[in-house]
Formats: C-alpha cells, structure tokens, sequence
C-alpha cells in the first residue's frame, strides 16, 4: 500500500493495538500511539475521556488519520459499570470522531458483532439492523451512530471474535485453551450453543490498511471467513497443537454462567459483503488464520 502520512492510534495497548501499531509504523512517516494504561515505551499515556490531553494531542501531532481502538471491551465488567462502559465506548469514540473532523483527519472506530441481538438464523453483514442485548453491545452501538454523526470521513469497522497478541497479551477465548493445555490438561469444556466468527488481528491490520487506500467510507465487517462455536474452536485449537491425549467437552453457556453472567448474542456470525463488493476482502479462513497465530506465537511454549 502507499505510505500513508501520519497516523494517531488510541487504545494501543490491547490484542488489536499490537497488530495494528507495526503495521502502521511500517507503511506510515509517523504514529502517536497512546493507551489509557501503557505498557511499551513506544505508548504515551491517553484517556480518551479526558477532553482537553485529547485536544492537545490531536493539535500538537496534526495527523491525517486516527483510528480508535480504545473500547471497554469486557462485557462483565461493562455490565456492572454501564456509566464507566458508555462514556469510553460512546462518549469518547464521539469526541475522537470529531476531534478528527475538526483537524481533516480521517477516522476510523472499532466495533463489534456484539451490536446485533444473535436472533438470525444466517451470516450477518452491513445490512442487518443492530439490536444489542447487553451494555457492551449497547455502548458501542451508539458510539457508532455518534462518530457517523460527526464525521462524515469515517470508517466503522466491526470485528468478531479477536484472536491475537501472543502470550501476556491476548486475554481472549484462544489464550484461555492454550494456557489449559500449556498447563497440561486433559479435558477442557467449551461452550457450543453460541456461534461467531473469529477475527484473526493481523489479517485485519493488512485488511485495513488496503481498505484505507480507497475513499469509501462507511461501515464494514472484518472477520475470518467462516463460522463455529467455542467448542469448535478449541477442538481446533488441540488439534493444531497436536495433542491427541486431550478431550474437549461440549457444554451449554450455563456451565460459565457465574463466571461469564452478561447476555450474550446466540450467533455473532458475519461476513464481510462490503469489503467482497470492492474486491477487498483479504481475511482467511479462521482455521488458517488461528494455524498462523498458534504457529508464529506458542510452538515453542507448547513444546
């Protein structure tokens, strides 16, 4: 892709940020990247709540394109702290939006499969309307609506089930199977009555990328191709990491239900028929993108 000019990367200390910001750094003359807590000496420090370090920011760095990855993305914790949830996912994806409307920038806002209500039987894609069942799904629904709002020069970009950032860094589904079988167990329980699509992050950080180099703006799914369960990805999970010795168990979503109590959509499945409209649609199939991620970031650790 042509190299980009300069870049503002919030929330860049979580799974996405760790894909996205190299990608960046590589095809771009300069990134700001930022998190509320980080953790790299290449991340300064920024609460996307806090107006005024936003304004100075975005004034002293001039750049030509922010992307907003800071989210409340645990849906526990944004169940019980729904104020907490709304002014990060929806107040500040607002005010990055129009941060980037004010200075000329493009902007470009993460969101979810969790906006839609799970009721549909098929794929969902850029049509369907959004129902969201829990606050998390909630808030980034309206922070959606709010950045189309303000910023006419938009990107909404929604995700599936993340899969990336390698060892201490990935806290999602994927990390969780592999730390059991890291820690040798023989039966793992997943979940098989809720359906998705992974989102393999550095297939979606080159997705993106290419989807920059055109203006068309607008709302776009960027997942694997494909679908499963929780119960099929782990399978799959033990079976790329060759372990035969280990069973997976099918389970009902109740089995977790102290532990994981927020509403979740029965189907989060989606395909990307905008990206496939221009041409431009670039992520693989989920088994081959989670093969990649396993390969490029546990072997060693599961030999």
């Amino acid at each position: 892709m042509t190299k980009l000019k300069r870049v503002m990367i919030t929330g860049c200390g979580g799974m996405l940020g760790r894909a996205v910001y190299p990608f960046f750094l590589k095809h771009s003359t300069a990134v700001h990247a930022s998190d509320r807590a980080p953790s790299a000496p290449w991340q300064a420090r920024l609460d996307i709540r806090d107006r005024d370090e936003a304004e100075r920011i975005v004034h002293d760095f001039r750049p030509d394109l922010i992307i907003n990855l800071a989210a409340e993305t645990n849906l526990e914790y944004c169940e019980t702290h729904p104020d907490e949830a709304h002014s990060t996912n929806a107040e500040g994806a607002e005010l990055m939006a129009r941060l980037a409307h004010d200075h000329g920038a493009v902007h470009v806002y993460i969101s979810t499969a969790g906006v839609f209500d799970g009721e549909k039987d098929g794929f969902y894609d850029e049509n369907d309307r959004p129902n969201p069942i829990m606050v998390y799904g909630a808030t980034k629904f309206e922070g959606e609506e709010r950045v189309r709002a303000v910023c006419p020069r938009h990107y909404v970009i929604r995700a599936g089930w993340m899969v990336g950032g390698g060892p201490g860094m990935d806290h999602k589904f994927v990390s969780k199977i592999l730390d059991q079988l890291i820690g040798g167990a023989r039966v793992i329980h997943a979940v098989d009555d809720k359906w998705g699509t992974p989102t393999y992050t550095y297939d979606f950080a080159c997705n993106l990328g290419e989807l920059l180099e055109r203006d068309a703006f607008g709302t776009y799914h960027m997942v694997c191709e494909g679908a499963g369960t929780r119960f099929d990805v782990a399978r799959e999970i033990v079976a790329i990491s060759g372990r035969n010795d280990v069973d997976v168990h099918p389970v009902g979503s109740d089995f977790f239900a102290s532990e994981y109590f927020a509403p979740r959509p029965r189907s989060e499945m989606m395909i990307n028929r905008r990206l496939s409209a221009i041409n431009l649609n670039l992520m693989r199939p989920w088994r081959e993108a989670l093969a990649d991620y396993i390969h490029n970031h546990y072997a060693v650790m599961l030999a």
